[in-house]
C-alpha cells in the first residue's frame, strides 16, 4: 500500500511539473526537486527497520561493523548522486549530470579507501607467510 502512495505522489508531482513547465521551466524543476526530497525522506523513514536489521545481521555475522557502515554510506552517496544527476538531466544540463555522476563515484571510492587499505594489508600479511 505504501508503494501505491509513493507512486501516486510521484505521478502528481510529474503532472504538476509538466503543467508548470509550459510557463516557467525553473519552477517545474523546483517542483521535481521538492517532490524528490519529500519522497526520499518518506522512503528513509520507512527504511528504519531495514537499517536496524542490517546492523543486527552485521553484529551477529562475520562482517565487521565498518563493512556495513561503508556499504550504507556508499548506497547513500549513490542514491543522492543519482537523484541530483537525473534532476540535472531533466533540466537539460547533461554535462552537469555527468559531472555529478563522476563526483558520486569518486565519493564512493574515497569512502572505500580505508577498506581497500585493510585488504591490501591482509594481502601483504598473507604474502609474507
Amino acid at each position: 500500500m505504501e508503494l501505491f502512495g509513493i507512486g501516486i505522489l510521484a505521478l502528481c508531482a510529474v503532472l504538476f511539473a509538466a503543467l508548470i513547465q509550459k510557463s516557467n521551466k525553473e519552477y517545474a524543476l523546483l517542483v521535481s526537486l521538492g517532490a524528490s526530497v519529500v519522497l526520499l525522506l518518506l522512503i528513509l523513514d520507512r527504511a528504519g527497520p531495514l537499517f536496524s536489521q542490517i546492523e543486527d545481521m552485521a553484529s551477529s555475522g562475520p562482517l565487521e561493523g565498518e563493512a556495513v557502515t561503508l556499504m550504507l554510506r556508499a548506497v547513500g552517496i549513490t542514491v543522492v548522486g543519482q537523484i541530483v544527476s537525473r534532476l540535472c538531466k531533466d533540466a537539460g544540463e547533461s554535462a552537469l549530470s555527468y559531472t555529478v555522476d563522476l563526483a558520486a563515484r569518486a565519493a564512493v571510492l574515497a569512502a572505500a579507501l580505508p577498506a581497500v587499505g585493510k585488504i591490501l594489508e591482509y594481502l601483504g600479511e598473507i604474502a609474507a607467510i
